[in-house]
């Protein structure tokens, strides 16, 4: 196939593979791999665009009124008092006559410390009744004074009141359920009543309403909104809620409408902009298509077919104006920042976490977001594609991939290279300035892969034939890896690229417990020789189950599981090789031992994650490596064996994807050295059914001594500890436990401890 393929000329597969592209291109676009590798690619790139050109010009009449550190410092953590809305609310209207001022948040429970003062009112009464002596003009004035303060002293009625007086001004909010699994706890009665609240709100004006039924957008399955005391009449209100792209999970765009009981409702940054031009009609334009456009008033908002918009991001977190709560009510921002303006209420403060991923960074404020997205929609710049650049599109791919064709075959290696190179360069950048200027833009990634691939693909056709990819496969990769996987890569290439990519591997390290006193009792010549028996038999069970053998350190071995052949069960793969190399290493130093040689014991650490593989090095001597944190990681949980005294231990990631085909148990949650985030870590035992009836019964003792020992119950947990230790003195585990209980109720952790071990070690 291979030979058939290289007869054809330069030009000829650069046609093939333009048409490949243009295809795919097709298939993308016509929504059946929306979610593709390139797709994702394009998005990273306008993300990285956005990033990197700086603060943009912002609408001087929108700003923040912040939940921050400072005001949850001043009134306590968030939620506060419904009494402190009501005066926050009346302080933007009559002092700072703001002019629209919209809720990122939900008021769906009544007010905490209403309870508590109803508690003390009818305390009050009883106590008053009783000094009364039961005289019943008493008791019926107590009763008298006990309904009015009831009535008077509830946050909630004050804060209702407040929403009431300044319906005008003020947009509420609410979210949708999307996940039915999230309110079975919610009786019909309750879901009903909720989303009678927000009926004023519904889109009134739908024009195609025959279209309808087949509209590709979200649909909420219940409704969270306001309680009734906080939803007077003439309030208006919006859903907030956003949803990230499922690649990566990063907010991108705003959907501004959403369908409930075949109802469709606007977003809160709709509402918003409707209430700044004086509750404008909202009106929704659908086709067969989905859904073309909004209009509010005379602006024109064009959507993607599900009603979403692309946000147009100002510049990192915190470039639009932010408000101190606290600041406000006290009336320590000047009257001119905030009269006449949008305003909306959000956390910045991180315990809330109203935090989002966005293209402009990670820990971006969920207000902010929307803050943005009504920038957008007040100066029509939100980004957007169109079938025109759509076509255009596709008309670049088969104008550059045809035209590469033409020339690169008759220049020479580098200066095809360097025509290759500005060809990119120069279509990058007209690209981004069609991005920066006019918010659209072409393919970054079709286009770019219109010219590169092209000429890679041509550079391949000048220099590489059939043969000599075999003998470069098995020249670089015989070594360290299976012959299985070898012979899958001399049939498929492809599998290997130059440079790395981005792939989930399953990372493994081995190492000898205490290797340097062994070497210390051995001649370096037996030493070498008990190595190499090791080292070639550890090697060999990597093989067997499709590993790649990475590199030899001295007795430790790094290999990874899942590349280049990307096998689907790679974490299988691994801890099934570890359990293999743990028997074989058992019955090599049975022989050992009647030979007179020294006990060796092996650490394996194993992690599943995203990793860079590939070739890494120079044209000379280059090696077929992984890169990346959980590679890292990986090398981390080899070394933490030596704390928890075991022998073969996984992560989180690996012990969620090998099902339930092993025997495991969970060791601890802790932080290793250089990193914050805990992680949860495994013992891998064995194969599942490895541990018999009466092992799983024991197990249970860990387990509910490890649930002490997070409750910080250390007694309790030493007990449990011991006695699995007592049932199984060959298990050291149960030990460091013991110990660490011991020193907790001698020394106690802080009260924040959160039953993380922070590892002051590899």
């Amino acid at each position: 196939m291979m030979k058939k393929i290289f007869r054809l000329s330069g030009f000829k597969l650069a046609v093939l593979m333009t048409l490949a592209l243009s295809a795919h291109y097709l298939v993308a676009l016509l929504g059946y791999n929306s979610q593709s590798f390139f797709s994702l690619l394009d998005k990273q790139a306008v993300d990285a665009i956005q990033s990197s050109r700086g603060g943009q010009v912002l609408h001087p009449e929108i700003g923040i009124v912040a939940i921050d550190t400072k005001s949850v410092d001043r009134y306590g953590r968030w939620p506060w008092p419904r009494s402190i809305m009501a005066e926050l609310l009346e302080v933007l209207e009559t002092h700072y006559q703001a002019k629209v001022f919209a809720y990122d948040s939900v008021f769906s429970e009544p007010d905490p410390t209403d309870q508590a003062t109803l508690k003390v009112i009818e305390r009050f009464a009883e106590e008053a009744k009783k000094l009364g002596s039961g005289k019943s003009k008493q008791i019926q004035g107590v009763d008298q004074l006990k309904t009015r303060l009831s009535q008077e002293m509830l946050s909630d009625r004050e804060f209702g009141l407040a929403l009431s007086k300044w319906s005008k001004q003020v947009v509420n909010g609410y979210f949708f359920f999307a996940d039915s699994s999230r309110i079975k706890h919610l009786t019909q009665a309750e879901m009903d009543e909720s989303a009678l609240r927000i009926e004023p709100s519904v889109i009134k004006v739908i024009r195609g309403m025959n279209h309808l039924a087949g509209l590709p957008i979200y649909e909420g399955v219940a409704v969270e909104s306001n309680i009734e005391m906080l939803s007077p009449a003439g309030t208006t209100a919006g859903y907030f809620n956003v949803f990230p792209d499922a690649e990566d999970g990063t907010v991108r765009r705003v959907h501004l409408v959403l369908r409930y009981k075949d109802r469709y409702y606007p977003s809160l940054d709709l509402q918003v902009l409707s209430r700044y031009l004086d509750d404008a009609q909202i009106t929704m334009k659908v086709s067969e298509g989905g859904i073309e456009s909004f209009k509010v008033g005379d602006r024109l908002i064009e959507t993607a077919p599900d009603g979403s918009v692309m946000i147009n991001y100002r510049g990192p977190a915190f470039s639009f104006p932010h408000y101190s709560v606290w600041d406000v009510i006290h009336k320590k921002i000047p009257r001119s920042a905030l009269k006449g303006k949008i305003l909306y209420l959000g956390a910045t403060e991180v315990g809330v976490f109203d935090l989002r991923n966005t293209p402009v960074g990670v820990d971006f404020p969920g207000v902010e977001v929307h803050t943005n997205l009504l920038d957008n929609l007040l100066q029509g710049d939100y980004l957007h594609t169109s079938e025109s650049t759509d076509i255009l599109t596709l008309l670049a791919i088969l104008v550059l991939g045809f035209f590469v064709g033409l020339v690169v075959p008759r220049l020479g290696a580098l200066s095809g290279a360097l025509f290759a190179v500005a060809l990119a360069g120069a279509v990058m950048v007209a690209d981004y300035w069609v991005l920066v200027h006019h918010q659209t833009w072409l393919s970054f990634t079709y286009l770019l892969a219109a010219i590169m691939v092209n000429w890679m693909l041509i550079m391949l056709h000048n220099y590489f034939g059939e043969e000599k990819d075999k003998r470069f496969i098995k020249d670089a990769f015989g070594q360290y890896m299976a012959p299985q996987v070898i012979d899958q890569l001399v049939k498929n290439p492809n599998l290997l690229k130059l440079g790395g990519e981005r792939r989930e591997i399953t990372a493994f390290f081995t190492d000898i417990q205490g290797f340097s006193t062994i070497s210390e009792t051995l001649e370096p010549e037996t030493l070498v020789i008990l190595l190499n028996e090791y080292l070639t038999e550890m090697t060999n069970i990597i093989m067997e189950f499709g590993g790649t053998v990475d590199k030899f350190e001295g007795d430790a071995i790094i290999g990874f599981f899942g590349a280049p052949v990307p096998y689907e069960d790679h974490a299988k793969r691994a801890c099934a090789c570890a359990i293999k190399m743990q028997e074989s290493l058992a019955e090599m130093m049975l022989r050992w031992k009647d030979e007179g040689k020294p006990e060796m014991l092996m650490r394996i650490g194993m992690n599943t994650s995203p990793a860079v593989v590939g070739n890494m090095g120079s044209a000379q001597r280059m090696d077929y490596t992984m890169m990346g944190d959980g590679v890292n990681l990986a090398a981390r949980l080899e070394g933490v064996n030596k704390q928890y005294k075991t022998y073969t231990m996984i992560s989180e990631a690996t012990y969620k994807v090998i099902g339930e085909d092993f025997d495991v148990r969970e060791l601890d949650l802790i932080c290793v050295m250089g990193k914050n985030e805990p992680i949860r870590i495994y013992e891998l035992l064995g194969h599942k059914g490895y541990c018999g009836e009466e092992r799983l019964k024991l197990e249970k003792y860990f387990s509910k001594a490890l649930e002490l020992y997070r409750q910080q119950n250390w007694k309790e947990s030493a007990k449990y500890f011991f006695h699995y230790a007592k049932h199984r003195p060959e298990d050291n585990t149960a030990q460091v436990f013991i110990d660490r209980c011991k020193n907790f109720v001698k020394n106690p952790p802080p009260e924040a401890w959160d039953g993380v071990y922070k590892m002051t070690e590899k």
